[in-house]
């Protein structure tokens, strides 16, 4: 028995241990025995603290926490071994392979060392049939699977066979093991004097599945990751780093090369050995650092934050500026404008900004007559043959189907509406989600979670689908039902964002919190009523600032207009058909020096 790294002990034979096993067990193939390094110490004498399977050859004393491997033992195949076992040399390779190896640098030497065979197996060619390199998948020399590589790079695998890791033997005892992948670039490996190498079967599309009989080989072992460097091999690094997460993980950067096998041909089996001597450490699944974002922090620390735009109404820019990524939530009690701003928002934007929109919004049935109204924001008034040419009307048209989408209400789960929402940025390059209301949204069926946690689950899918494809989402959300006895008219209270049916997390996780309010300027004269809009929660500077401001609502076309003093009176009403000005309202300089009126003095924190 010998040690080979600070707790794992290699066995010259399975008996030094079954000599030890508890008198009951013996003659199992799994059994509790004496451990041979701490088992003879005073008080443990007579104790049986280790435990050891001979079909793995694998064992664990969980006294003094050493582990127990086999260099050879007695294995039983399982019925998962090949049942047709191909017809594979192990002789000469043919000219054809060689030419391969020799283009690949690799000796011949390097391949029969690893056990690598060939065959010839039936293609469509004009003698039927096609040389193959034979990768045998062996765990202590049975072969489960073999998987055929040509030299024109056709892969083929055994069907019905168990997908094992390659040369997995080579985990036993080692102290250090090398993950490659692709047989190639382990042969590479093992070429260049390291022992310990072993492959993904499947290269990036590997289950990792595959390593779950061999955790107990991976005990304690450090591991490198040895792959492709290119996107899809990044990945699947991570899913590696993942799997392994309790080990101590390292990863090989190749130094401007995709592989270890794209180093050997550059630069010669030195700079192999100088990559693999100076590997990089892996952080934690779920860990960054400013390594990972030092282009967008450079870029930061160059420029600032960017200036996000506003839309063109007076006495909002100020408070709310629009970023795709974030997430906005509108709630006020029924009557307030909740719908009404969100589409006047969305329309805004589309004009404004050229952000193009999907829609969910199931109460706003038939379709038709939504697309209607905000046919009549987009145009000044209502859009009907009475008021427009049928070439405007045709304009308008145009625009309302190359801009705003809907969803169909039939995908009443936040899966299928966001599915919807990532085919349209990918087909159309939607930049705004707006989702109204949030009670269509059918809740996930979450094993034994509430309707608070599922809330909190669709909530962050929103956050995410945001972040990963840049889009705002705007979400209107009914508060829940309003104390009024004793407190007043409906229209004089203000919820808050906590109010919000069903969950804290609706002010949580926004980053945009609006609360709006409506209430009458005047019950005799029944004058338009004003629409007090208070922005709860900015979640960083650049964004906006917290704050409160009255506007007024149009009912003609559907459109806010804002308030121009301290006595609230509106300011012009903005009827032009923006359809028709869409190219001069895309020339508006959001990004010029603030206005008086950005720049206001505030009265306790209000602009009135």
């Amino acid at each position: 028995m010998k040690q080979t790294n600070s707790n794992t002990w290699l066995l010259d034979s399975i008996d030094e241990l079954r000599s030890r096993a508890k008198s009951s067990d013996r003659g199992k193939q799994k059994y509790r025995f004496h451990c041979p390094l701490c088992g003879d110490e005073g008080h443990h004498s007579k104790r049986t603290d280790g435990a050891f399977d001979e079909a793995k050859g694998v064992g664990h004393c969980f006294c003094c926490g050493a582990n127990f491997m086999a260099a050879k033992w007695k294995y039983k195949p399982s019925s998962e071994q090949m049942k047709q076992k191909p017809e594979i040399s192990l002789g000469s390779y043919p000219s054809s392979i060689m030419a391969y190896l020799k283009q690949r640098g690799i000796k011949p030497e390097t391949m029969h060392r690893l056990g690598v065979g060939w065959a010839e197996l039936p293609a469509d060619t004009p003698d039927g049939k096609k040389t193959f390199m034979a990768f045998r998948f062996m765990e202590q020399g049975v072969v489960y699977n073999v998987q055929y590589k040509s030299p024109d790079k056709e892969f083929r695998f055994e069907k019905g066979c168990r997908i094992i890791p390659y040369n997995i033997d080579a985990v036993l005892g080692a102290d250090t093991v090398y993950i490659t992948e692709g047989m190639m670039d382990t042969a590479v490996l093992v070429q260049c004097g390291y022992e310990s190498v072993i492959s993904l079967p499947n290269g990036c599309g590997t289950r990792m599945s595959c390593f779950d009989p061999y955790r107990e080989h991976f005990s304690g072992v450090r591991i490198v990751y040895a792959g492709d460097t290119d996107e899809k091999g990044n990945e699947k690094r991570k899913e590696v780093a993942k799997y392994f997460a309790e080990n101590e993980f390292y990863y090989v950067d190749w130094m401007g090369g995709k592989d270890a096998n794209d180093v050997l041909l550059a630069e010669g089996e030195d700079a192999v050995r100088r990559c693999m001597e100076n590997v990089c450490e892996q952080m934690p699944v779920g860990v960054a650092t400013i390594d990972d974002e030092v282009e967008a922090f450079r870029e930061l620390v160059d420029n600032g934050v960017p200036r996000f735009p506003g839309i063109k109404l007076h006495g909002f820019a100020h408070l709310v500026r629009f970023e795709p990524g974030r997430l906005m939530v509108i709630s006020g009690f029924p009557g307030a404008g909740k719908s009404s701003f969100a589409d006047y928002l969305m329309m805004s934007l589309a004009v404004q900004q050229g952000w193009k929109a999907a829609v969910y919004s199931p109460e706003k049935y038939p379709m038709s007559l939504h697309y209607y109204e905000l046919g009549q924001i987009l145009m000044g008034r209502e859009m009907s043959v009475k008021n427009f040419t049928p070439q405007a009307l045709d304009r308008g048209f145009r625009f309302l189907r190359e801009n705003i989408f809907h969803i169909s209400e039939e995908n009443n789960s936040i899966e299928d509406i966001l599915a919807s929402a990532t085919q349209l940025v990918r087909q159309k390059g939607i930049r705004v989600l707006l989702i109204d209301p949030f009670n269509y949204i059918e809740l996930p069926v979450l094993s034994g979670a509430n309707d608070t946690q599922k809330i909190s689950y669709v909530l962050k899918r929103m956050v995410d689908f945001g972040h990963k494809e840049k889009v705002l989402v705007i979400l209107v959300a009914h508060p829940k039902k309003p104390q009024t006895e004793g407190k007043g008219s409906l229209q004089s209270q203000l919820p808050s964002l906590y109010d919000i049916a069903g969950s804290a997390d609706f002010y949580n996780k926004c980053d945009y919190g609006l609360i709006l309010q409506r209430e009458r300027r005047d019950e005799y004269t029944k004058a338009a009523p004003l629409t007090w809009i208070h922005v709860l929660k900015i979640r960083f500077r650049h964004l906006g600032q917290i704050g409160k401001r009255a506007f007024g609502f149009d009912n003609t076309c559907g459109r806010f207009v804002g308030t121009e003093d301290d006595n609230m009176t509106l300011h012009d009403r903005d009827r032009n058909d923006w359809s028709y000005r869409e190219a001069e309202q895309q020339q508006i300089n959001f990004d010029a020096a603030p206005t008086a009126d950005d720049t206001a003095d505030w009265k306790d924190g209000d602009p009135f």
